[in-house]
């Protein structure tokens, strides 16, 4: 399939959608498979003689009940061999909560590897990894790491939990301004996820071979149709969520501007003014 060639009512969709995210990267196919594994090395700049070579899927299979679900998340899980286990998520809305959102399913994902009576010794590395389309911290990097360490030394606690947070808005103004290094393997997959621009999946495509793949596979999602219905679906339902959100907002406001009022009525009350004057001037 020759990028560009699709005909001209042909729409691509975005990959930060979290339901083609998870097409994308967390199906159970050998190139779902395969995209994953590249995009964690280049995360986690593994030495590429020491490359991971294989990822299991924890939850491959889609319940497309959870697409209108507003609170459903659609997220992938895998074990990688000898390492650990990870989240990845794809958030494009910020509800303010992404620091204690992160923790609470990071101990989820540590409380699921036993079952009751097991050794905690069984126990493996746990990395959460989210992609973030809004701005969160006040950092002058895009990618953000952190870990358990002794307030006083700074000494690392024992390497059994990771947390990141890729924020894509950064990133992409970080690329305009050239401030991205040209040696972050992480970069080209953040511009791939980030991108809106349908003339330049082209390009994107052109720098990288891994990321050539992920633009063709975005291409075969993109074109079919039942894959289609199932993004505006989603895409509806992360919508509301930010239409509950700015109601939340204007209705925050407009109790505001009541309490307001009633405080500018209740001090004119003490001035002394006439209350038919009060009524006027408040609207009350």
């Amino acid at each position: 399939m020759k990028i560009g060639k699709s005909p001209n009512h042909f729409q691509w969709l975005r990959p930060k959608n979290d339901f083609i995210f998870k097409l994308l990267l967390g199906s159970e196919d050998k190139t779902s498979r395969e995209l994953l594994i590249y995009f964690l090395n280049d995360l986690f700049q593994v030495p590429k003689n020491q490359s991971l070579s294989n990822v299991h899927l924890q939850n491959p299979h889609l319940n497309k009940q959870h697409l209108s679900d507003k609170a459903s998340i659609l997220d992938i899980r895998a074990q990688i061999p000898g390492t650990g286990v990870i989240n990845i998520e794809m958030q494009v809305e910020n509800q303010y909560n992404m620091d204690k959102r992160t923790l609470f399913y990071c101990a989820k994902v540590i409380a699921d590897q036993l079952d009751e009576g097991e050794n905690y010794k069984k126990l493996r590395k746990t990395t959460t990894i989210n992609l973030l389309d809004f701005n969160y911290f006040n950092h002058p990097t895009y990618h953000s790491i952190y870990h358990l360490t002794e307030k006083k030394t700074g000494t690392s606690y024992p390497d059994i939990l990771q947390l990141h947070f890729i924020e894509m808005k950064r990133f992409k103004k970080l690329h305009r301004n050239g401030k991205i290094n040209p040696d972050d393997r992480l970069a080209k997959w953040i511009e791939f996820f980030a991108n809106e621009d349908d003339s330049q999946w082209k390009i994107i495509a052109s720098k990288d071979p891994i990321i050539k793949k992920a633009v063709d596979r975005l291409e075969i999602i993109s074109q079919n149709q039942e894959n289609r219905w199932d993004y505006e679906i989603r895409q509806k339902a992360l919508k509301d969520i930010t239409t509950m959100k700015e109601g939340a907002k204007e209705e925050g406001k407009a109790e505001g501007k009541a309490e307001g009022k009633i405080e500018v009525a209740l001090e004119m009350l003490r001035d002394g003014l006439d209350v038919d004057r009060i009524a006027k001037l408040t609207g009350f």
